[in-house]
């Protein structure tokens, strides 16, 4: 896997979402293979040469920089302030989007949170960072025991006694995102 220039591992919690995507956004990540795991599998021969771009990559980037601008244009009723206009950038968007939702009030604030969180969250994992996910309780079993599968593209929960009917229970990022911003919302108020 190529690693990012700087050679150290992204963490959701410590950088913000604008910065992960637009270390994502960058020409080593935008390589075709950048982001291709090693597959012990075999597969058939190919008759056509791959993609000269990385297309996982770019189809998220446009996801993410999509989804915050339809929350935005959905948001429009609140008055956008003067020092957010000027800036160019995804950390501006980001911040015109926060500055909406402060003024919409709490359950814009909490989707806005839980998005970011997803966003941030994605990015490092197709960045190859698969300890993100550690530090999230299960929201079942309230234990830290979650492990990202790549193939099923969803979080695990390892203890066994979250299992049910013998399979371990799976959430996806959407489900750990809304559990995360419910979970901080608890934690603020106590």
């Amino acid at each position: 896997m190529i690693e990012p220039s700087s050679g150290a591992r992204p963490t959701a919690s410590a950088q913000e979402p604008a910065q992960l995507l637009d270390e994502l956004d960058t020409d080593d990540w935008k390589r075709a293979g950048s982001t291709a795991g090693s597959r012990a599998s075999r597969t058939a021969r190919r008759v056509h040469g791959s993609a000269p771009a990385n297309t996982l990559v770019l189809d998220h980037l446009a996801a993410c920089d999509g989804e915050v601008a339809d929350f935005i244009a959905a948001a429009r009723q609140a008055p956008v302030s003067s020092n957010t206009s000027g800036d160019s950038g995804r950390a501006s968007v980001y911040r015109r989007a926060r500055v909406q939702a402060e003024e919409l009030g709490l359950d814009w604030k909490r989707y806005l949170e839980a998005m970011e969180w997803r966003h941030a969250t994605s990015t490092a994992l197709l960045m190859g960072d698969k300890d993100v996910i550690r530090p999230e309780r299960c929201p079942a079993c309230r234990t830290f025991g979650l492990v990202w599968v790549e193939d099923s593209n969803a979080a695990m929960c390892v203890n066994r006694y979250c299992a049910v009917r013998g399979q371990p229970r799976m959430w996806t990022l959407t489900q750990l995102a809304a559990e995360h911003v419910a979970d901080r919302q608890y934690r603020v108020a106590n």
